[in-house]
Order: structure tokens, then C-alpha cells, then sequence
């Protein structure tokens, strides 16, 4: 049985976006390898949120820009980011789907 949670990354913010694009890289191979396929969400600030708008700004273009680069198409939950930062959900699609 595998199940993977989340995971997070600590990075300067000038390497947010070759970060989430390796990490996007990961994800899909994996996930070909075993035969899975996965939908990508962005969630974005939520309504009570810690850091200034710079940084959400920064943090959601870095991610979106990454996403975009990544070429799989994703989805975006407005408001349904944590509190302290921007989030890329990976949804893992099955038989039942």
C-alpha cells in the first residue's frame, strides 16, 4: 500500500520555480512508471493568509509559471491555499476515477 500525504519545500524565493518544476518532473514520472494517471490544482490565497500581498503575488506566479512550463494543464481553487503559502494539489486518478 503507498500513500503519500503532501510534502513541502523550503527554498529561497528565487528558486520557487525551478523547485516546483522539479517537483512536477518527480511527480509525473513516478506516476507513468506505476501507470497513474493525475490532475494538477493550484490553490491560491485563502481568505485569512499570513505574509504580505508581494509575497502571495511572487509564491502564486512562481507556481502557475511552473505549472504552465510543465504543459500538463491544471486546474485553479481560488482561496483554497494554506495559510502560509500558495499549494499544487496532485490528484491521483484510479479505475473509479
Amino acid at each position: 500500500r503507498f500513500q503519500q500525504d503532501d510534502a513541502h519545500v523550503f527554498c529561497a524565493p528565487t528558486d520557487v520555480g525551478a523547485e516546483v518544476a522539479a517537483c512536477l518532473e518527480f511527480v509525473a514520472s513516478v506516476y507513468a512508471k506505476v501507470g497513474l494517471d493525475h490532475e494538477l490544482i493550484l490553490s491560491t490565497r485563502p481568505e485569512d493568509y499570513m505574509g504580505s500581498e508581494a509575497q502571495w503575488d511572487h509564491a502564486e506566479e512562481e507556481l502557475a509559471q511552473a505549472l504552465d512550463q510543465h504543459g500538463r494543464g491544471y486546474k485553479v481553487n481560488k482561496g483554497d491555499g494554506a495559510f502560509y503559502g500558495p499549494k499544487i494539489d496532485v490528484l491521483v486518478l484510479d479505475a473509479l476515477r
